[in-house]
């Protein structure tokens, strides 16, 4: 279908919005184009958390080509003080007459209020122009920002018959070395990754990405391992490194080995006391936790256990499976998502935006989960 002339060159402030995705979280990505006489007259994108904002850029690259132009921005231009000032200040002292809008800033601090401060000085704002594609492009952001929970990526690699090991534990490696390759690289656009007891006690993973991909920033993704009982070494691979790492442990048990004076924070980790919620920890308090920490953007790497618990609890926002060509089978053999499970086919998780690719000899599949948390 032909694009409109507004969707056109908001299009293009989207594809340089995308060239933020490795380098602004939690911010969101914003791109911005200023038109003049038909022609881009200034162009830029927010590159970094903390830096200047996409449209700001846009208006100092146009200069004076500005006054009496046209602004395409993905995102709300701001009307309040944050690490920047105001870009709505920015674009009134530049003289750009009209500015044509993606998506409206879902953060109540901030919704609407650029959008009235530039109508009300006389100038004319366009709203909603590709609005679904921009939200989809920062659904990490609009997800943190309405829920206060990071947006969940769960992550398997499994053979065809859904196991993620042997019987005997052996995991490596299950996928071909462009699937993980493709890993690597999701979880580089992570702000954390965690990992759950299993995982953790059989693995000993680092977390890190491999030399390659470019994460987020040198100290990202944090790692998060979830260590109930606190019996994780202090020599695991997990605490090495640059990337903060948080060992998310049950409240009662952080307080006896507090009593005793065994633990404490270190440079290495830093311990996220959790309740207990069924016998098991409460997957809705520690995501409340790591979002006010600024986790936009968390992948789960496993286990099964503790991909059931999220899946049970509506907190997967979207999936990743990696399906290798293999059969492993055996009754005793870890599967991808253990858990009680379902009792009735009827209360089966669906599935819905389902795709599937080739990542080499393995099968790319992903989805999101009907029914889950918004």
């Amino acid at each position: 279908m032909k694009r409109s002339n507004h969707e056109t060159w908001m299009m293009k402030a989207l594809e340089l919005a995308e060239k933020g995705r490795l380098s602004v979280s939690p911010n969101p990505m914003v791109g911005a184009v200023v038109l003049r006489k038909g022609k881009v007259v200034g162009s830029g994108y927010h590159a970094r958390f903390g830096a200047a904002h996409a449209e700001v850029t846009a208006l100092c690259r146009a200069d004076t080509a500005a006054r009496g132009a046209s602004l395409y921005v993905t995102l709300e231009p701001c009307a309040t003080w944050g690490k920047t000032p105001p870009c709505v200040s920015a674009i009134l002292r530049s003289g750009i007459r009209q500015v044509i809008i993606g998506t409206l800033d879902p953060n109540p601090k901030n919704h609407r209020k650029g959008v009235q401060a530039l109508r009300q000085q006389g100038v004319k704002v366009l709203t909603g122009v590709l609005a679904k594609e921009l939200e989809k492009q920062n659904e990490s952001f609009f997800h943190h920002v309405r829920s206060g929970r990071p947006f969940v990526t769960l992550k398997m690699v499994q053979s065809l018959d859904g196991k993620i090991a042997t019987a005997t534990g052996e995991s490596r490696w299950i996928s071909s070395d462009k699937a993980r390759k493709y890993v690597h690289a999701l979880r580089a656009q992570q702000d954390a990754v965690m990992v759950g007891p299993k995982t953790l006690y059989a693995d000993n993973p680092s977390l890190t990405v491999r030399r390659g991909s470019r994460a987020v920033s040198p100290e990202k993704p944090w790692r998060i391992v979830l260590d109930p009982k606190i019996k994780v070494s202090p020599r695991a691979k997990v605490f090495k490194g640059p990337q903060l790492t948080l060992r998310v442990v049950v409240h009662a048990s952080l307080l006896r080995r507090n009593g005793n004076g065994h633990t404490k924070n270190s440079a290495a980790s830093i311990f996220i006391p959790v309740n207990d919620k069924n016998g098991r920890l409460n997957m809705d308090e520690l995501l409340a936790k790591l979002g006010a920490l600024g986790v936009g953007r968390l992948m789960v790497e496993g286990g099964g256990e503790l991909a059931w618990s999220l899946f049970e609890d509506g907190l997967v926002d979207r999936m990743v499976w990696v399906i290798a060509p293999k059969v492993l089978g055996g009754r005793n053999a870890t599967t991808s998502v253990e858990g009680t499970g379902v009792a009735r086919l009827a209360r089966a998780i669906s599935l819905e935006d389902v795709s599937c690719s080739r990542l080499g000899k393995d099968l790319l599949y992903e989805a999101r989960p009907v029914g889950r948390k918004s």
